[in-house]
């Protein structure tokens, strides 16, 4: 798996973990401007540099990253920043080695089911032989809510991974659930979602935040799914106060059901 890397390898590491449709790149800015910490950004199997490997499961992309921070960090613990595909990955990273994560931020995803979940993965699946289309590419960055200045960076993820394995990835992380042992989970942990973003997702982060012992659960006002494109200077703010204990941005409120 390819892994886009900066910063100096005594410092504390953030794993970022991408979303669907793009690869590591994404985090560019972010691991620019926290540049006190060694940064590890993957592309996931079948995304940017890793297209030609074939994306197999959430749990065999987890067990790819224990191997990337066993070589590539000397400390006994890490960060986890992950969106959309990549906060999936990352709750599963959670519940398979939660002594390896020092303190994680799980942003858009959820374990609830999204409603209309069926024909959503009948749907990937026609699209599926279109998704290097510009219509396609189009249509996906607008249902989420990719913003105008995001778009280029966008489509050339797109470009740059295996039509077969965003199908396999993207289904996967739609249909994760609940797992067991959460309320073991010691680490301190932030789920936070835009506030456009679907109800389940809000719900899912309330109801983990209330069983891991030493997690929060936040909203982006007026944000949608990919709000670190739209605010990235907050979402950057929220990651380096959460990793340091220190008050998240004010601009972060509760979720109110």
């Amino acid at each position: 798996m390819f892994v886009h890397e900066s910063g100096s390898f005594d410092s504390p590491t953030i794993v970022f973990l991408h979303g669907n449709g793009t690869n590591g790149r994404m985090w560019k800015t972010h691991m620019e401007q926290l540049s006190e910490y060694h940064c590890l950004a993957p592309d996931f199997p079948g995304y940017g540099q890793s297209k030609d490997e074939e994306w197999v499961s959430l749990d065999e992309t987890v067990n790819q990253i224990i191997d990337i921070i066993h070589d590539r960090t000397n400390h006994a613990r890490t960060h986890i920043v992950g969106l959309s595909l990549g906060g999936s990955t990352g709750l599963k990273f959670l519940t398979r080695v939660p002594d390896l994560v020092d303190h994680a931020i799980i942003d858009g995803a959820g374990v609830l089911p999204l409603p209309g979940l069926g024909f959503m993965k009948i749907g990937f699946h026609l699209l599926q032989p279109f998704l290097h289309t510009n219509f396609v590419i189009k249509t996906i960055a607008h249902s989420m809510h990719i913003p105008e200045s995001g778009y280029d960076d966008f489509k050339q993820g797109m470009l740059a991974m295996s039509p077969a394995s965003f199908t396999r990835s993207f289904l996967q992380a739609l249909s994760l659930r609940q797992p067991p042992g959460l309320e073991k989970i010691l680490c301190s942990v932030l789920f936070v979602a835009g506030e456009r973003e679907p109800m389940a997702v809000k719900q899912s982060n309330a109801m983990l935040a209330k069983i891991m012992p030493n997690a929060q659960s936040r909203i982006a006002p007026n944000m949608n799914h990919g709000w670190l494109a739209e605010a990235p200077e907050m979402h950057i703010r929220m990651v380096r106060t959460w990793l340091n204990d220190k008050p998240l941005p004010t601009e972060l409120i509760r979720f109110q059901s």
